[in-house]
């Protein structure tokens, strides 16, 4: 069978910004054999303006039934979802125009419609899935900025005198957890370089945050979409129990995970077994633990040590390969007929 034939249009199709639109970048560049499209809803621009960036020239829509004219006049054999849970409606709808349908992270009633569903943000509970959804770390995919600090963490010489504790939050910030963990952390009465990175998103007063670093020494304020670097160059990282948590297990750093809401609290990864310490939903923080944990890293680097091999132990860098080889199968292997 020639290359020719094998070739297949792929459309992407995602929900918000952030980490599911570099996910759906990185996996179109795997997929680069094959005639690839992006669409985002009108309202998501950064999604939109992200991949006109990139140079994919994303398609828009308003309503679910523009998007349904995309899918007819594009004809894709395969869609990709990312960012958002489907209802029951777009599930069907999508089964009922596409051959093969692949969701991301969707946890709505329309994922039991896809043919594959891929959950890397699974969930605590051990209610048995469908036979089509895959569920567990293999679903994080490993964007192009991180790869050359996989499995760095043992290697790394502390740039800093001082312990460095790097701070972020996902996106908006909702309950404000950067100010919250650096009023504790600044109440330790040890030295600390503190580095708290602000997403372009973070909703809450910058004057506030910068305000109280004044006050302390090696404790900085910056703003940053992608701490990768800043992660790589820390003795500790205190983060949501989203998407970040995988970037540090790549790299390989002692981490304390606060979740940002109830939904990230269900998230299964970001657990003591897997390298983390998990404090629970930052809301309900408690002073003391969250400055019992510091100190736990910081006078015991055996633990620390013990921490990032069970990371790197994960081998998530592994994780494009097996995906660019589970696409190609199932593309290969699974593409149905559909009576247009």
């Amino acid at each position: 069978m020639s290359n020719q034939i094998q070739q297949k249009t792929i459309l992407f199709t995602i929900g918000r910004a952030g980490y599911p639109v570099t996910r759906c970048i990185h996996i179109a560049k795997l997929l680069a054999s094959h005639r690839i499209l992006f669409a985002a809803p009108e309202k998501q621009t950064a999604v939109l303006r992200t991949l006109d960036q990139q140079g994919f020239a994303p398609l828009s829509y308003a309503r679910n039934a523009d998007l349904k004219k995309l899918l007819i006049e594009h004809e894709p054999d395969m869609v990709i979802t990312d960012g958002y849970d489907t209802d029951i409606d777009e599930g069907k709808m999508y089964a009922s125009l596409v051959p093969l349908t692949l969701h991301f992270d969707d946890f709505g009633e329309g994922g039991k419609a896809a043919t594959h569903v891929v959950h890397s943000l699974y969930r605590e509970d051990r209610e048995p899935v469908p036979s089509h959804y895959v569920v567990g770390p293999a679903g994080f995919v490993v964007p192009d900025e991180l790869e050359p600090y996989a499995n760095s963490g043992l290697k790394h010489a502390p740039a800093l005198p001082l312990p460095h504790v790097v701070v972020t939050f996902a996106d908006e910030d909702v309950d404000n957890l950067s100010y919250r963990t650096l009023r504790h952390l600044l109440h330790l009465q040890i030295p600390l370089a503190i580095t708290v990175a602000l997403h372009s998103s973070y909703r809450h007063s910058r004057d506030d945050l910068k305000l109280m670093a004044l006050g302390r020494k090696q404790t900085r304020i910056v703003e940053c979409d992608d701490p990768i670097q800043l992660i790589s160059e820390s003795d500790l990282v205190i983060c949501d129990a989203s998407f970040t948590p995988y970037h540090v297990a790549v790299i390989g750093k002692p981490c304390i995970v606060i979740a940002e809401d109830e939904k990230e609290a269900q998230h299964a990864f970001p657990k003591e077994a897997n390298g983390f310490i998990y404090l629970g939903l930052g809301r309900k923080l408690k002073q003391s633990h969250l400055q019992n944990a510091v100190m736990e890293n910081i006078l015991h680097p055996n633990r620390s040590v013990r921490a990032i091999k069970k990371q790197l132990s994960l081998k998530l860098h592994l994780n494009n390969a097996n995906m660019q080889r589970f696409i190609e199968k199932i593309i290969q292997e699974e593409v149905r007929e559909i009576t247009r």
